[in-house]
This record gives C-alpha cells, sequence and structure tokens, in this order.
C-alpha cells in the first residue's frame, strides 16, 4: 500500500471511529462562549498578554497566618453588614441595648484589625504604600474614639433621665388624639408631629386609645418615674438580663469621673458623638471596598485612576439607592424627605439661626440637595477627567468624559434654578389639604418637588455610558447593564412624581409610593455593577471564563437581600419607637 492510500484509509477509518462514538445534540456550545481566555482564538499579541496574567493575590498566595485573614473578613463583615447597623438603630430609640451590642461590635473590629496584623506580618509586601494599612489605623482610632463618646453621650442621657422616660410609654405618646387639636385658621400654632389632617382621625384614635390603655395599665393614678438607681430592680417582670445589663450601666454612668465629664460636656460630647456615629457606617463601606482592591491587588500604578473612577461613582450610585430605600420605609420624615408633608411653624424658629433665614418657603426638598450634589460634582469632575493622562494632551476620550461633566454643572444648576421656582407651589401644595393658618407657618412642602433635573441627570448618564464602548465585549455589555439600571430607576422616579400629583399627600405621614422600591432596587444594583465595571475586575472575569451574566445574576440576588436586610432594621426601628 502506497503512502497516499495509507493515509485515505487512515482517515476512513478515524472518521467511522469518531462516527460511531458521537451523541446527537441540537447546539454544540461555542468554544468562545464562557470558556477561559486562554482556550480562545487569541491574536499573538493577546495571547503573550494573557500568558503573563498574574492571578496571585493575597487570598490566593500561600502563607503560614492565611486563617487570620479569613479571621479579620469574616469579623469586618459581620460588624460592618449587621452588628453595626442594628447599634444605629438601638441608638435612634435610646434603647439600653446600645452599649452592650456597640461593644460587641467594637470587640470584633479590634479582633479583625488584630487578624490583619498578624496576617500582614507573614505575608510579603505585594501592594507597596496601599491605602488600607494607614485605613486600618484610622478605622483603630475612629472605633476607640467613638465607643468612649458613645460612653460619655449615653452616660449624659442616663443621668438626664431621658432613658427611663423613653421606656415610659405615658411620657412617649407618638400621636394626640384630634378633638384636642385646633388647626383652623387664628387657632395657633401646634408642633408638626400633631398636625394630623382630618381624614386620618380613625387610625389616629385608635393609635392613641392604644397607648393610653397601655398608659392606664401601668399608671393607676399620679404615677411618678422611678430614678434610674431604683427602677431597673422595680419591676419583676423584667429578665435577668435586663437587671445584669442595667446593673452594669448604672455602675459605669454613675462612675464620678464619666458622671462629671458627662454633665459638663454634655452638648459638646452630643455634637461629637453625632458627627461619627453616622458616617461611620460610610467609612465601614470605603474601608471594606478599598480591602476588596487591596487583597485583589487592583489599582496600582496609573490603574488607580480607572479604579477610583468606578468605585467612587458607582458608590455614589449605591448609596443614593440605600438612602431612597430609607426614605421609603419612613426615615428623616420630620425632615420632609420621606415622600411626606411638612410643616415648620414660626414659634419653633430660631430667629437667629442662618439656616431657617436663608430656608426658602417651599422648604428644602431632596431634590435641592440632590442638584446641588449634582452641580458640585461637575464642576470637581471637570478636573478630574485628565488625571491619568496627567502633563500630556487632552484627548477624544477626555473630552468626551468632560462633556459629560458638562451635562452635570448645567443640570444641576437648572435643577437649582428650578426649586426656586417651585418654593411657592410646594408652599401652597400644603395648604391646599390641611386648615392651618399660612400665618402661623415659616415654611411647609409636601415632601417633593417635580424637578425633573436630578432624574435627567441619572437617565442621561446610564444611557450615555450604555453606549459607551469598551475594549472587549463583556465589558460593553457590562457598562449597559448598570447603564440601564439607573435609565429604568429615573423612569420609576418619574412615576413617583406623577402618582403623588394625583393623589396629594393628606397628613404628615410617609406616603410610601411603591415605584420608589424598584427606583432604590435600580440604583443600589447600578451602583453595584458600576463598581466593578472597572477594567481590572473584567479582566479578572474573562480569564476565568466568567461571562457578563454573572455580574448580574449574582449582583440582582446579592441586592435583594441587602434591601431585605435595610427594610428588616427599619421596620424593627418602627416597632421599637411606637413601644
Amino acid at each position: 500500500m502506497d503512502g497516499g492510500n495509507y493515509v485515505q484509509a487512515a482517515q476512513v477509518e478515524v472518521s467511522t471511529e469518531n462516527t460511531t462514538e458521537l451523541v446527537p445534540i441540537p447546539h454544540e456550545p461555542k468554544m468562545d462562549h464562557g470558556a477561559p481566555i486562554l482556550q480562545r482564538k487569541l491574536t499573538p499579541a493577546e495571547r503573550l498578554y494573557w500568558e503573563q496574567y498574574n492571578t496571585t493575590t493575597y487570598f490566593t498566595m500561600e502563607s503560614p497566618h492565611k486563617g487570620s485573614l479569613w479571621v479579620h473578613v469574616l469579623t469586618l463583615f459581620v460588624g460592618f453588614i449587621f452588628i453595626y447597623p442594628i447599634t444605629l438603630v438601638l441608638n435612634t430609640v435610646k434603647s439600653k441595648w446600645y452599649i452592650p451590642v456597640l461593644t460587641v461590635y467594637d470587640a470584633l473590629i479590634v479582633v479583625s484589625l488584630v487578624s490583619l496584623k498578624v496576617f500582614s506580618i507573614s505575608a510579603p509586601n505585594m501592594y507597596p504604600n496601599n491605602a488600607y494599612g494607614k485605613m486600618s489605623w484610622i478605622l483603630l482610632f475612629a472605633t476607640i474614639t467613638h465607643y468612649c463618646l458613645a460612653v460619655l453621650h449615653c452616660a449624659s442621657q442616663w443621668i438626664s433621665g431621658e432613658w427611663i422616660m423613653n421606656d415610659t410609654p405615658e411620657l412617649n405618646q407618638p400621636f394626640i388624639p384630634l378633638e384636642d387639636l385646633d388647626l383652623e385658621a387664628g387657632s395657633g400654632s401646634p408642633s408638626p408631629s400633631t398636625l394630623i389632617d382630618a381624614d386620618n382621625n380613625n387610625n389616629t384614635k385608635n393609635i392613641s386609645n392604644g397607648v393610653n390603655g397601655n398608659k392606664n395599665s401601668h399608671d393607676h393614678g399620679n404615677a411618678v418615674p422611678a430614678s434610674p438607681e431604683t427602677e431597673v430592680y422595680k419591676d419583676s417582670a423584667q429578665s435577668h438580663s435586663s437587671l445584669a445589663r442595667d446593673g452594669i450601666l448604672s455602675s459605669v454612668f454613675n462612675h464620678p469621673r464619666v458622671k462629671a465629664f458627662a454633665e459638663k460636656f454634655a452638648p459638646v460630647i452630643s455634637f461629637l458623638f453625632s458627627l461619627i456615629n453616622l458616617p461611620m457606617l460610610g467609612y465601614l463601606f470605603t474601608y471594606s471596598i478599598t480591602g476588596v482592591a487591596t487583597g485583589n491587588l487592583l489599582g496600582q500604578g496609573v490603574r488607580v485612576f480607572n479604579l477610583l473612577a468606578h468605585f467612587i461613582k458607582g458608590g455614589v450610585f449605591f448609596t443614593l439607592g440605600i438612602f431612597s430605600l430609607a426614605r421609603y420605609c419612613g426615615c428623616l420624615s420630620k425632615s420632609g424627605l420621606a415622600w411626606n408633608k411638612c410643616v415648620i411653624f414660626k414659634n419653633q424658629v430660631n430667629h437667629n439661626s442662618l439656616w431657617y433665614r436663608w430656608m426658602p418657603q417651599g422648604m428644602f426638598t431632596m431634590e435641592f440637595y440632590e442638584s446641588f450634589l449634582i452641580f458640585f460634582y461637575g464642576s470637581t469632575n471637570v478636573f478630574l477627567e485628565h488625571l491619568a493622562g496627567a502633563g500630556g494632551a487632552w484627548e477624544a476620550k477626555d473630552l468626551q468624559h468632560v462633556s459629560i461633566a458638562f451635562m452635570y454643572i448645567g443640570a444641576g444648576l437648572c435643577g437649582l434654578i428650578t426649586e426656586k421656582i417651585l418654593s411657592d407651589w410646594r408652599f401652597h401644595q400644603v395648604l391646599s389639604n390641611t386648615n392651618i393658618n399660612p400665618a402661623a407657618i415659616h415654611a411647609g412642602s409636601p415632601g417633593y418637588s417635580p424637578n425633573p433635573f436630578p432624574v435627567f441627570t441619572i437617565f442621561w448618564t446610564g444611557i450615555l455610558m450604555s453606549q459607551h464602548k469598551q475594549a472587549s465585549q463583556i465589558s460593553t455589555v457590562i457598562h449597559e447593564q448598570w447603564g440601564y439600571m439607573l435609565s429604568y430607576g429615573s423612569f420609576f422616579r418619574l412615576l413617583t412624581f406623577i402618582l403623588l400629583m394625583l393623589v396629594p399627600n393628606k397628613n404628615l405621614a410617609p406616603s410610601r409610593p411603591f415605584t420608589e422600591l424598584i427606583t432604590s432596587f435600580c440604583l443600589i444594583a447600578g451602583g453595584a455593577i458600576f463598581m466593578q465595571s472597572t477594567d481590572q475586575v473584567v479582566e479578572a472575569l474573562e480569564y476565568r471564563g466568567l461571562t457578563s451574566m454573572f455580574t448580574l445574576n449574582v449582583n440582582v440576588g446579592c441586592v435583594a437581600l441587602l434591601m431585605a436586610w435595610e427594610m428588616v432594621l427599619l421596620i424593627w426601628k418602627d416597632r421599637l419607637q411606637r413601644k
């Protein structure tokens, strides 16, 4: 047999053998779909890059104390996501469990930072001069400072009897029956917390009767609240944990030095505590995100600019979504930021305060704050877009990004002007549904302003970025994901305005438009995906063969869980306040 016939026979044999092993399927998976990058068809330059791609990170390297890193991650996650938000709720309702739970949180943070130090001693320095180490020292200092301020702040409340008042139903009555109010013109000026429209009369009576009933069961005659030292032992129904808690708190708060310091510097302590308490949550968020970047060696060299651009901008939308959900759940209703009507009476205003002097008749709405922040961000972003190429010529990409900054400046200014124009409209919207003497009102707002410019800005940001072509297909699709998310959220925010204009608020209670739930979801998910669309994260996905559906699916699921946890916390807060 000659060579040609031998080769032909071999091919027939192999073909016959392969045919017998074939399994009929409708569609074979494409090699490039979902396959690691090195298994795809690449140009020589691309293959050279990916063959040199280094997957070593602090999370994948070998270390004798690798377990300490995971202890750090776990304790930080539990403290940041679960324990600290619980302390914020307990502090809001002035619960005596605040300090004990805060102590647990602080212990977790200390354990977390010590574990990080143990790991870093044995690990090589693969990320020289990273920010995470410095931020860890700041976190330790801030945690200790915050705890000391919290103890002194609560000590001043304990000494003044504010906690005892909070636990006494008759001194914490949230509603006043409408028959005790006179809202007709010239009747005086009730406080905003008691201004409830007649349409809400039945519900108010029921709630008030429930509170009064509770009062009668505890207050036989003219009972007087007990002193802080004796009240904790008065109620035999108290649990042993409550007795132990109050005994420890009493010994700490009544310590001569703590008591003297708390009484002498109470206003300063309360101010400093308020200044650090809620912002601590924002710092924990920034610290955690920085830890993810450092642990995965992201943002080294000039790549830090791409990382910061996505993390900062995505973080803004993520935070805005969290805040929007809090507004839906009723937070900041006293300021009219929970989509609720708000009234400020003249007899409650400090006329020496610049805040009240500058306040327009229609109050400052959330749309005003958003417009101001949009204008401020656009003004600063003009100078930030060229950081990666500082010193060099401006390129078309730089100008493209700066043009977006121009949109922010223009839309922000238009929003501020629109707020000024709508001030009288907002004031008259308050008067149209309540029987209040206009002369008694310093300012009032229906809880929103039909100002389209904040929504306009977010909508066009989403649209423009969804059309922003990237170097790879997966990066382009991920940008489309968060771009469309922001656009969808803007659409439902417009529906919120329409709903409130068709069905105006009739009382001071949060209106809770259902469209805000979808808006919040879109903003949180869009912000989270925005943060993950940075170049190095996309490269990590491509190298491992993960598609754009990975980011979408994982983020949608995690965001739904996060929203559920936030809503549970805020519902729990409302329940504690009612009790």
